[in-house]
């Protein structure tokens, strides 16, 4: 049976690997984006926002719902992991084409002739992240994280040397280009190193079909959120200009770079986990309420801590010419600490199976978003009224998600809010007590390093203080672990 493969040991050496290969890869990628940032100019930057919205809406059409269908389906056999692959393949090369055909109506758009190679080339990553697409989802489904770790560090540390390189070469945009392109393919070449992987010679219609019958309404669900997402990016790039898309998609990247990573670490091991007691709502219940406690517990201190900091972080890491993206990064910091509840949910309604209510949702949330969105285009006309308007649609967007959870589990956002509570009052002693010490004359550093220091203190003291059961479950933890080794 699927839930006696996935017992609590499992689960737990998932999460620790899991936890350990986001921290890592982020926290380089984190580092490669910071030396990149110095020594490339914001309108780079925006030039690079510009291609990506393309990759992505691509890469979302290849890789999202048949390749969730084959993590989340209880059966899942070989023939299923080949049909998806050639279904995958066969997309990456017809959008392959189409976008080296619009590329230079892309450049021309938005009175960018540089960008028309740029994109070609980049495009050619998506047939390398197909095959991938179908090895991540092979390798999730036996929780075999450890070696997703390998592989993702190993693209991460060579994709970002070789960025870092161009970069100081002086090759502008095509060190980013080539850094993006290159962590795909070697991703998917370490991948298939590790577990020697192919496709058999075998193409099931019939499973086609079942797998689709759940995939599609992923599918259209993630099209929705990309070209959500993606619009910010067209229209600022096109309406203002390349260094405020560039400012604003920096303020967006460390909030979201923190946030995914303590985050996603945890969402990837419950979809497996979630799934294998789809029919048991109980059982549900209770993982969905340690899952949200869980991810909070990290998530909104940190988001609560990098909003204070911002100025500091900035100056520090990326120099005084990036101070724009600071009110971004704040109001990002909003966005990022809702995704604990946001994500858990989501994924709770994946596991169930009930991707019509998934694709229902994901049509009501991005309705509103877009109201919202264009309201603040069109009545403020501003990229400041751009980011205040995602920061009021994402706070609605937790309301929303809910409500199914809500009917399907009886666990709603009112419960979710009332079991973190006492994190969140914690996050907010810690934020006012690192505010006051931004007012110390201090160099940029030394002023950083004391408000992280007070931070940390203080968030722990309060957690204490407070009794938050995750937090005392930690440190007990964490006192074992040493007291073992002190024996």
């Amino acid at each position: 049976m699927e839930n006696e493969r996935i017992n609590k040991k499992t689960v737990i050496s998932s999460l620790i690997y899991k936890f350990s290969e986001r921290l890592s890869v982020k926290g380089i990628g984190l580092l490669i984006s910071i030396i990149l940032a110095r020594l490339l100019a914001p309108d780079v930057f925006g030039q690079i926002a510009i291609l990506t919205v393309f990759i992505t809406l691509s890469q979302t059409i290849i890789q999202s719902g048949l390749n969730v269908a084959l993590v989340q389906n209880k059966e899942t056999t070989d023939d299923d992991f080949s049909t998806v692959f050639y279904i995958s393949t066969g997309l990456a090369v017809l959008l392959i084409c189409a976008l080296y055909f619009i590329a230079p109506l892309v450049s021309s758009f938005y009175y960018m002739d540089a960008l028309t190679w740029p994109l070609r080339v980049y495009s050619l990553s998506l047939l390398f992240g197909a095959f991938n697409s179908v090895q991540l989802a092979r390798m999730e489904r036996l929780m075999q994280f450890r070696r997703i770790m390998y592989c993702s560090l190993t693209a991460t540390v060579l994709s970002g040397s070789l960025g870092v390189v161009l970069a100081y070469k002086g090759a502008g945009l095509w060190s980013l280009v080539l850094y993006y392109f290159s962590n795909v393919v070697i991703d998917c070449i370490a991948m298939f190193a590790i577990q020697r992987w192919l496709p058999g010679l075998v193409f099931s219609v019939e499973r086609g079909k079942v797998l689709f019958s759940y995939g599609w309404k992923i599918l259209v669900s993630a099209l929705l959120c990309s070209v959500y997402y993606d619009l910010n990016s067209l229209i600022i790039g096109k309406k203002f200009s390349g260094s405020a898309l560039g400012y604003y998609n920096r303020g967006q990247q460390f909030p979201n770079i923190i946030a995914t990573t303590l985050d996603g670490s945890i969402q990837s091991v419950m979809l497996p986990t979630l799934s294998a007691f789809q029919d048991d709502n109980e059982k549900l219940k209770e993982l969905l309420k340690r899952t949200v406690v869980t991810s909070a517990l990290f998530v909104v201190p940190a988001m609560v801590g990098l909003a204070v900091v911002a100025k500091p972080l900035i100056v520090v890491l990326i120099t005084d010419k990036w101070l724009p993206c600071v009110v971004f990064m704040q109001l990002f910091c909003i966005t990022e600490a809702t995704i604990p509840y946001s994500s858990s949910n989501l994924v709770v309604i994946k596991a169930m199976g009930r991707s019509d209510v998934y694709m229902k949702l994901e049509i009501v949330r991005r309705t509103v978003m877009l109201i919202i969105l264009l309201i603040s285009v069109l009545c403020f006309d501003s990229v400041m009224a751009i980011a205040w308007g995602y920061v009021i649609s994402t706070l609605l967007d937790v309301v929303i998600i809910s409500v199914p959870v809500k009917r399907m589990l009886g666990y709603g956002i009112t419960e979710q809010l009332k079991d973190t509570r006492k994190i969140i009052i914690a996050s907010v002693i810690m934020g006012a007590a690192v505010l006051p010490v931004g007012g110390l004359k201090l160099s940029y550093l030394l002023l950083l390093s004391v408000e992280i220091g007070v931070g940390i203190a203080v968030y722990c003291a309060a957690c204490k203080l407070l009794r938050v059961e995750s937090f005392l479950l930690i440190e007990t933890g964490i006192k074992r672990i040493l007291f073992k080794k002190e024996r």
